[in-house]
């Protein structure tokens, strides 16, 4: 009690003669707009902890995907081996034409179930052994946006805006384009209105209050590859499940196609990478897929003849942003 006045969480109220009820008169502005601003940092926190427990969500998931997939993986392979040898013998013992059409068949069906096994070693953490190699980020999304520019419907208009330094990352030949090539299927499938296609690679560094905000990052610099688009965006609740592997809102409308393994595999080939994929989303608005690859650091200018590039000194480069 000061003055005759006492103060309770910032009301402040007048003292009155015995039998009168004490009324407000002073709200203690400065006090309620502590008030607001720490609400407003508590929701903050809790949206950011939401997030952040999504992501671990997803890596469980995946993780437990992962072993499962890998387990299959060698099963299927084994017997497929078997059958694989006993078509061949059959193939040799009998050339009767009619016969000769049923081992065909049967090889049909190997091809088949090879390919899903490939999906399935994907997932999986014994990926078949690649030889990683460090590539300039901007080079590989280029090459490959070459070559995937003319399967785009002609209603999407590409633009691609490269980091003006070099991005030096550790790939193995082939990962971009299963990166991009994914994400584009969804892309273009998104965008049936067509519109801007927004592709570009940058330099950034990732600190400790993003990594609060998103459970599967880590602090440090990062070449960052990413995807936006102006379609329809995604549904919060399509969204907490976009890179579960099997999961797919699209309807299957024909043989052996191929639904809900792109995105997974995605997913889980840039975590082999160290890295990780973020998705944000507005409806009505579209979605941007950022892709986090840790960047290289590499002491002496050298040639990566398997790229055609120059892989240079990040600690000389500028920041790209």
């Amino acid at each position: 009690m000061v003055g005759g006045q006492s103060s309770i969480r910032g009301l402040v109220t007048q003292r009155r003669p015995i039998g009168n009820v004490p009324q407000p008169a002073v709200a203690g502005g400065t006090a309620l707009a502590g008030v607001r601003d720490s609400l407003s940092t508590i929701r903050g926190l809790l949206d950011s902890t939401d997030h952040a427990v999504a992501e671990f969500i997803q890596i469980q998931k995946m993780e437990s995907m992962e072993h499962l997939a890998g387990g299959l993986c060698h099963d299927i392979n084994n017997g497929l081996l078997t059958i694989a040898a006993t078509v061949y013998q059959l193939e040799k013992e009998f050339p009767q034409p009619d016969i000769q059409q049923k081992v065909l068949a049967v090889r049909k069906v190997l091809d088949n179930m090879e390919g899903l096994v490939n999906r399935l070693q994907a997932l999986g953490p014994d990926e078949i052994t690649v030889e990683l190699a460090h590539r300039d980020l901007s080079v590989e999304v280029k090459l490959v946006l070459d070559a995937l520019k003319s399967s785009f419907n002609q209603n999407i208009n590409l633009h691609f805006t490269p980091c003006g330094n070099p991005l030096p990352v550790l790939l193995s030949q082939g990962d971009i384009w299963r990166i991009l090539s994914n994400l584009a299927v969804n892309v273009q499938e998104a965008m049936t209105e067509g519109g801007d296609l927004l592709i570009g690679t940058s330099k950034r560094t990732v600190d400790s209050s993003y990594c609060r905000r998103h459970g599967n990052a880590y602090p440090g610099t990062f070449a960052v590859l990413s995807v936006c688009d102006y379609g329809p965006g995604i549904p919060k609740d399509v969204l907490d499940r976009i890179f579960d592997p099997l999961f797919s809102t699209k309807e299957v409308n024909g043989k052996n196609r191929k639904r809900g393994w792109g995105l997974a595999i995605v997913f889980a080939l840039i975590r082999r990478r160290g890295g990780w994929i973020d998705v944000t989303s507005v409806p009505g608005e579209g979605s941007t897929f950022e892709v986090f690859l840790p960047l290289q650091v590499v002491n002496q200018v050298k040639d990566n003849s398997s790229a055609g590039i120059q892989v240079q000194d990040i600690n000389s480069a500028g920041n790209c942003n």
